[in-house]
């Protein structure tokens, strides 16, 4: 870990586990190959999605979608050849009857509280990423006020012209560039660009000799 979980240091001596944190400006080969990852996935959704660009909250849970996602498969080299990281963590396991069944991106009209007045009963809204709970609520991404929604009952339709519109209006209030294509940032804003990457990559090369 960096220098920013040393406080933790005497709680995990506690537990008998050995923290081992890194200098300035030092890179670490298995973080770096697992955000490298993480942007690949990422990437590669974004090419399925009929949206030129993305606004920066939905970036933000495209990025939580993939590693939802990854983590909930086994690993190579993990604790466990049949648990995915999730489940071994949290106990909670994968349904495909009611977490698999919206892709990032999908348009929905989630079902919202009403009564008998004649006030709208749906809201538009692009699917995001399950919640994780056992019922399979979903985190959906409302295009009446750009807000991240909490729903379990929606009905996925197919994306109109006038959504891919409001999500472009969406990317303006952001002052997305549209000529950019998918831009993943750090905490700070600062994009995170593929010649970073190739950086650390050879910093790793240096590393390992």
């Amino acid at each position: 870990m960096d220098g920013q979980f040393d406080t933790l240091r005497a709680d995990l001596d506690d537990m008998q586990i050995t923290l081992n944190t890194t200098s300035n400006s030092e890179h670490v080969p298995e973080v770096e190959h697992h955000i490298w990852t993480i942007k690949e996935c990422a990437h590669a959704v974004y090419n399925t999605l009929p949206f030129p660009q993305l606004p920066n909250h939905m970036i933000i849970e495209l990025i939580h979608y993939c590693t939802f996602w990854l983590n909930s498969f086994p690993t190579t080299n993990g604790v466990s050849d049949t648990l995915s990281p999730r489940a071994t963590v949290t106990g909670h396991h994968i349904s495909y009857e009611t977490h698999c069944k919206l892709e990032f991106g999908t348009y929905v009209q989630t079902h919202e509280s009403h009564n008998n007045s004649m006030d709208t009963r749906t809201t538009g809204a692009l699917a995001l990423h399950p919640t994780g709970n056992e019922q399979g609520g979903h985190y959906f991404f409302s295009l009446t006020t750009g807000r991240r929604l909490n729903q379990h009952n929606r009905t996925p339709l197919p994306i109109p012209a006038k959504v891919i519109d409001r999500v472009r209006t969406f990317c303006c209030r952001d002052r997305i560039n549209h000529a950019m294509g998918l831009q993943i940032s750090d905490c700070s804003g600062h994009p995170i660009s593929d010649s970073d990457e190739d950086e650390h990559d050879g910093d790793e090369g240096l590393d390992g000799q």
